[in-house]
């Protein structure tokens, strides 16, 4: 798998669509309270455009990685992440160190198969782009966010903050701008580059099981 991927590809179409919603507005300042609604809208729907895409390049890269290891017997780097985040998450729940020792050794698909779908589980719960949301999601098949590029993280938990700030707020205006939210959208999908290369990454390095 090659980057850009497929989920990125979208991302960058659902941005291009998104952006329509812009028109009339002018550049460097919001004239009427039409052109603060359709600033705060596009902030919303960018959003989520960013969180889906997080949610769909995991996806990806966790279903790849079980593809290789139940047809190739190949465990990559993403599969052993999947495996130490299930191995995590048992011991968590007061599983026997020796039963997933056990479950590893013995049965390491069904074991791969269960980091799987509790993986999807989060993805289901998932509502953000923060630094926590990116973490939750990306550490599990491998991709530390703020190793990868800690500017692009960090550019996207503050935007998720903004996000928040608009969807559990009333307000009629925005200090945003047409330019400045374009701006921010733009430097992160630029950004959101390195993040695809590095879930690649994962699927590339590994060894025979």
């Amino acid at each position: 798998m090659k980057s850009p991927t497929d989920p990125y590809k979208a991302l960058k179409a659902s941005l291009k669509n998104i952006s329509k919603i812009l028109t009339r507005v002018p550049e460097s300042e919001c004239v009427s309270a039409l052109d603060h609604l359709k600033v705060q809208s596009y902030v919303l729907l960018a959003h989520a455009a960013f969180e889906q895409y997080i949610e769909e390049i995991v996806t990806l890269i966790s279903r790849e990685a079980h593809s290789q290891l139940k047809q190739d017997d190949r465990v990559c780097r993403a599969m052993l992440s999947l495996v130490a985040s299930e191995a995590m998450l048992q011991v968590d729940d007061d599983v026997a160190r020796r039963k997933i020792r056990s479950s590893m050794a013995t049965d390491l698909l069904g074991f791969a198969s269960s980091a799987v779908s509790n993986l999807t589980l989060d993805i289901q719960a998932n509502h953000g782009v923060t630094t926590a949301d990116q973490k939750k999601l990306l550490l599990q098949i491998g991709v530390d966010p703020e190793q990868v590029d800690l500017t692009v993280s960090a550019a996207l938990n503050a935007f998720g903050t903004k996000r928040g700030s608009i969807a559990h707020k009333v307000k009629m205006k925005t200090s945003e701008t047409r330019s400045s939210v374009l701006s921010e959208t733009e430097q992160i999908l630029v950004g959101l580059l390195t993040f695809d290369a590095a879930a690649c990454l994962q699927l590339q390095e590994g060894m025979a099981k």
